[in-house]
């Protein structure tokens, strides 16, 4: 590889607006489910995508916000002995706020490495996540720092961290959000 070539991870980091390569890995995930995703033109309403499918002689259709993360392998010193993995990002309470007020809105959250998506998938009633967010760090500025973790003695369990730093998993320092992993069932 010549000096000047940048790896495909590097050029993955260095690529444009990543929630659009949310979107696009959501929209395959439901269109796996049996729904049938669109896209919005204009992100007026804070949606993302519109899920239709058909049951018997009714349509239904779901509201879809997406947020894409990517997943680090963990390396910091204290949360070695717990977690494996880990996705951060900031949320301002306006934000929270846009979740809030429609009704019947979900969130998909989308989780992936730079080596490419695992299936790394939740689905959350919007004003749920919220919820949760609340009770997540809040930073001298108000905005929140979210962290969704994978431990490491239970790999198939996930966590939203509540507070910066700790030693063991409790109901003080993480939300177990294990539930609305690939949580598709709460779209019926």
């Amino acid at each position: 590889m010549a000096d000047k070539e940048m790896s495909t991870a590097e050029m993955r980091r260095k690529a444009g607006h990543q929630e659009i390569l949310g979107e696009t890995l959501a929209k395959f995930e439901f269109f796996q489910r049996g729904w049938h995703p669109y896209t919005r033109f204009l992100d007026v309403d804070k949606i993302d995508l519109i899920l239709r499918r058909r049951r018997g002689s009714t349509v239904q259709y779901r509201e879809i916000q997406v947020k894409f993360g990517k997943l680090f392998k963990c390396t910091q010193k204290w949360e070695l002995p717990l977690f494996s993995a880990s996705s951060w990002r900031f949320f301002t309470e306006k934000a929270l706020s846009d979740l809030t007020e429609r009704e019947g809105l979900f969130l998909a959250y989308v989780l992936a490495p730079d080596d490419g998506f695992k299936g790394d998938l939740f689905i959350f009633p919007a004003k749920e996540f919220a919820e949760l967010v609340r009770t997540s760090d809040r930073l001298s500025n108000g905005n929140y720092r979210v962290f969704l973790s994978r431990p490491h003695v239970e790999p198939d369990r996930w966590y939203m961290r509540r507070v910066p730093r700790f030693t063991e998993l409790t109901s003080k320092t993480v939300h177990d959000v294990t539930k609305y992993y690939r949580n598709f069932a709460c779209l019926d």
